[in-house]
């Protein structure tokens, strides 16, 4: 059946019907034009998008619109141009596709440089950013940004480029139970990334037209998991650091234990960065990260090591744990942990500049970590 509004005010009542637009390519050109139609607020974003690509060529083919929140997330749109499944599932399949695009680039700068440039020295870059050189000033210029906002928003969107959880949106007049079921099962089984439905309808009236988007799929709410950083916590630790130098250090090292696989699990005053183990199921602490009055047994600032306790639960990990306390506590700068702890602290001053060899004797802790065979008989 379809959906009628009354609009009141002015000269008088008037009635919109909705009707059929005349093609697919209709609903496109309208969310194309004007996308702050998309519900931002409905895919669980604040303030309006920042359109940063539309029709903009990837290496799979050409993202219909790209957008950016001020929070740093990226919002991937493609329109489905047809009414039956097979089209449904082409637009599907692209989204996924940019995303992988845009998945290894790796970083903000070059998203910026490889994207965001040719967007706003193209003819489809919105007036507003029109004179914006990159993408910081179109940000900044949007919503009015001081550093520590850039900074927030950069440093989110650097993990969402190297996670690639993206917000994946399909747009189209309608979808089956179906594209639902399919939306669904991906949200419910991918470990980044959120998938969206967007429903474009048209509403005619007397001598005006109306145009409408509702989301009518989207992922369930998730509850921050063991081993997985809550976004408003990073961004908010990042946030509270006033140092740029050590904020951008800190930045850095949450972006490269990501890189490595390794788990940030977050608690109330800081996080803890996890080794995965052979041994048992749960993974192994070997740092600590704190702003400045948090502790945990004498871990404070950026401590890396380990409780000796716990190590003698993960055995097949002591030699190559143990080495890398031992390298880690030669590094310039560092100071004994107080307490139990088998750990080096590194306050702000230190950790900056020793940030580069503390990020390599990770690295190699992992490839040594990976290079141990898995037994299959450790305790769950």
């Amino acid at each position: 059946m379809a959906r009628r509004i009354l609009v009141t005010g002015g000269s008088g009542p008037v009635q919109f019907v909705e009707r059929p637009a005349d093609n697919e390519h209709e609903l496109q050109t309208v969310l194309l034009t004007n996308p702050a139609l998309m519900p931002a607020e409905d895919l669980g974003l604040d303030d309006e998008l920042l359109v940063v690509g539309r029709e903009t060529t990837l290496a799979s083919g050409s993202v219909d619109l790209l957008c950016l929140s001020r929070s740093g997330e990226l919002v991937v749109i493609e329109f489905k141009t047809g009414p039956q499944n097979p089209d449904f599932r082409h637009a599907l399949a692209q989204v996924i596709d940019y995303g992988s695009d845009l998945w290894k680039l790796g970083s903000w700068t070059e998203f910026d440089e490889g994207v965001v440039h040719r967007y706003l020295t193209s003819r489809h870059v919105d007036p507003g950013v029109k004179t914006a050189q990159d993408l910081r000033a179109a940000a900044v210029g949007t919503w009015g940004l001081d550093d520590t906002g850039w900074q927030t928003l950069a440093t989110r969107l650097d993990q969402v480029l190297i996670t690639g959880d993206f917000h994946f949106v399909v747009a189209a007049q309608r979808f089956t139970e179906q594209m639902k079921d399919s939306v669904r099962y991906l949200n419910e089984t991918t470990r980044y990334g959120k998938y969206f439905l967007v429903e474009v309808i048209r509403l005619d009236g007397l001598e005006q037209r109306a145009y409408a988007a509702q989301v009518v799929e989207r992922p369930p709410a998730r509850t921050s998991a063991s081993g997985t950083a809550s976004k408003a916590t990073q961004t908010d630790f990042l946030a509270a650091i006033a140092d740029p130098t050590y904020r951008e250090a800190v930045s850095e090292l949450f972006a490269t234990v990501s890189a490595l696989g390794l788990i940030l699990a977050w608690y109330s005053k800081g996080a803890s960065i996890r080794l995965r183990s052979p041994d048992r199921t749960e993974p192994i602490s070997i740092g600590w990260v704190f702003l400045e009055g948090g502790q945990w047994y004498g871990a404070r600032h950026i401590t890396l090591g380990v409780d000796p306790g716990t190590l003698k639960s993960h055995p097949s990990l002591a030699p190559a744990v143990t080495e890398f306390c031992q390298r880690v506590s030669r590094v310039q700068g560092g100071k004994p942990a107080a307490g139990v702890l088998s750990a080096t602290v590194f306050e702000p001053d230190a950790f900056t500049p020793a940030q580069p060899q503390l990020l390599a004797l990770l690295s190699d802790l992992q490839k040594a970590a990976a290079a141990i065979p898995v037994s299959g008989t450790g305790s769950p």
